[in-house]
């Protein structure tokens, strides 16, 4: 029997534990603990704008269609109306003090842009559940695809909508290359529909902090084996951390250290946080 809680293992998860900004004891606060974050501007722009270009993608998939006011209509409904509560009946705290003045004005300037992509784009499915099964242990690995585009018949392209309020931010393809999420996705994907094939995966992204811009960037998948040994690595380490109850802290990235209040929500709680990065001045030999 896995150890693992709910005996699930989503992408989020795996890049809780060993994503970027991944850490051991991260997925202890967050999954064992069961200690939710603050949800900032950024965050529920992000929840709003997915379901704006769902509803794009929808519309386009039944209709043929694209209507910007309906979309941004559904962004301005679910910023503006967020749930009180998660799905596990949760209370769900929001601080929005990193909203930009004009934050509707640019998600409407994103989705008029978008909706350019979406006129080519030919939608068939979206917020799809995936699901598999390993021998190695009874955890599940799930996941949802924002959306699955045909690029030809019986070809197809992965796809997860992505935004920031960053101005900096960019989604590049050596990102998308190694972006984990997005592999694990097709392979899911890929299992469930055994007689299609998976062409490409990627991001359909805006950013709306800074200039306005939207953009795709999607490459070739790497290769199922390749993705699901680095997915068996991965799960049966959850599953030694939550059977012992020793979560690393391995918030150590190869070009930073990314231990800090502004990766992690936790940074003030963890013993490896802020209680243990303290500058203790020191002074070697005497002044002359």
């Amino acid at each position: 029997m896995t150890s693992i809680p709910n005996g699930e293992v989503s992408a989020s998860k795996f890049n809780t534990a060993f994503g970027r900004a991944g850490c051991g004891m991260k997925f202890y606060y967050r999954y064992i603990e069961g200690i939710r974050g603050v949800t900032n501007a950024s965050l529920l722009a992000g929840i709003a704008y997915d379901q704006a270009a769902r509803k794009m993608h929808d519309t386009k998939r039944d209709t043929g269609s694209v209507s910007v006011g309906e979309a941004h209509d559904t962004f301005i409904d679910a910023y503006e109306n967020p749930p009180e509560e998660n799905r596990d009946g949760e209370p769900v705290e929001y601080d929005l003090s990193d909203q930009p003045d004009d934050l509707l004005g640019r998600a409407e300037n994103a989705l008029k842009q978008y909706a350019e992509q979406v006129v080519l784009m030919d939608p068939v499915e979206t917020q799809v559940f995936v699901e598999a099964s390993f021998n190695e242990t009874d955890a599940k690995l799930i996941g949802y695809v924002d959306v699955v585009e045909r690029i030809a018949p019986g070809r197809y392209a992965i796809t997860d909508v992505k935004t920031s309020l960053s101005s900096r931010k960019k989604w590049t393809i050596e990102e998308a290359t190694r972006d984990t999420q997005l592999n694990i996705y097709a392979v899911l994907w890929q299992h469930q529909n055994p007689t299609e094939t998976v062409d490409a995966v990627g991001w359909r992204h805006a950013r709306l902090g800074g200039k306005v811009e939207v953009g795709a960037t999607h490459v070739k998948p790497t290769g199922t084996q390749q993705t699901m040994e680095r997915v068996a690595y991965w799960m049966g380490e959850l599953e030694r951390w939550c059977e012992t109850g020793n979560f690393p802290a391995t918030g150590l990235d190869r070009d930073a250290w990314v231990c800090s209040e502004k990766y992690c929500d936790y940074f003030h709680k963890c013993p490896f946080g802020s209680k243990s990065q303290t500058i203790i001045p020191i002074t070697i030999g005497e002044k002359r």
